[in-house]
């Protein structure tokens, strides 16, 4: 993470330093590891190094004004920004209380400037000011919703709210988050990779996991499903690869999405109907039909 290769796309010049993406992404490494380790069981180098990226990374946040950082000049994904500030989160929690004005304060600019048309975080901002550009996408919401129930979990539940509303859907009796909110139809790019009947990859799998730490298992068990299905998985070994072990990011993202531990116990109300699945299961019939139709035709013919 801290190698020379890993930050040869970023620039130093940024602030924070390598800007928002590695910064915060790394940031949420560290604080993740030392959450799941424990404090006791890090070195004391790794922690001084944590405590002062915090302090850094805050320090960038309170001077910038937008509340969301760049990532790479002149240009500001609030999700990237809003994986650091969960770091924070992290660090208040396992550590020491220090950051709880800091992630108030950003939690109160970034409500100033949610998309006027959905009440949530966009998902790329003017990297002066952090107004809203582009709109919202199902797959950086998913994440945000996702990470910053350990920041702020009232904000956290308010941007989830909005994928289960907007976002959630069923296609064909197939469930899944889509991409772009319902009645906006648009291709896929780098950030959501194909998109499958208005679904993209990271929003499904992500959004299991803002579901899960939401409380929400009904609808987290319904798209872990999905991703059963359409992830096409094989067994290696003693391990599990997803579209063939091709994207190991999308594996471990699974595997992250997986292991989410439900923070808060609320009772949400079905966002599907409850014969949402019966077109699949009656497509699935009708194919077999055909196919045992075919077998049968085969054997018969085989006799004469």
């Amino acid at each position: 993470m801290r190698s020379s290769e890993a930050r040869s796309t970023f620039d130093a010049q940024l602030e924070p330093p390598y800007g928002a993406f590695y910064a915060a992404w790394s940031l949420y490494l560290l604080a993740a590891y030392i959450r799941s380790a424990g404090i006791l069981e890090v070195p004391q180098e790794l922690l001084a190094s944590f405590e002062a990226e915090c302090a850094r990374f805050s320090a960038a946040l309170n001077r910038n004004e937008s509340p969301f950082l760049p990532s790479y000049p002149h240009a500001s994904w609030p999700a990237d920004t809003a994986v650091g500030v969960a770091a924070l989160g992290i660090h208040d929690a396992t550590l020491q209380p220090r950051y709880f004005d800091t992630i108030a304060r950003w939690v109160a600019r970034a409500r100033l400037r949610v998309d006027p048309q959905l009440g949530a975080l966009s998902h790329a901002a003017d990297s002066v000011t952090g107004a809203p550009t582009g709109g919202v996408r199902g797959s950086s919401l998913a994440l945000m919703s996702r990470v910053l129930i350990d920041a702020d979990p009232e904000f956290a539940a308010e941007q989830y709210a909005v994928l289960r509303r907007d976002f959630v859907d069923y296609r064909w009796g197939v469930p899944g988050v889509r991409e772009h909110p319902r009645g906006v139809a648009a291709r896929g790019d780098v950030d959501s990779g194909p998109i499958v009947l208005g679904y993209s990859g990271p929003a499904v799998v992500v959004g299991a996991a803002a579901a899960r730490v939401h409380g929400d298992e009904s609808l987290a068990g319904i798209l872990l499903a999905a991703v059963e299905v359409g992830g096409v998985p094989i067994e290696v070994g003693s391990g599990r690869r997803y579209a063939a072990g091709l994207l190991p990011v999308g594996d471990a993202f699974i595997a992250w999405s997986r292991s989410s531990i439900p923070a808060r116990k609320v009772e949400w109300d079905p966002v599907l109907p409850r014969w949402w699945a019966l077109p699949a299961h009656a497509l699935s019939a009708a194919m077999a039909a055909i196919l045992l139709v075919q077998v049968l035709r085969f054997r018969t013919a085989r006799s004469r």
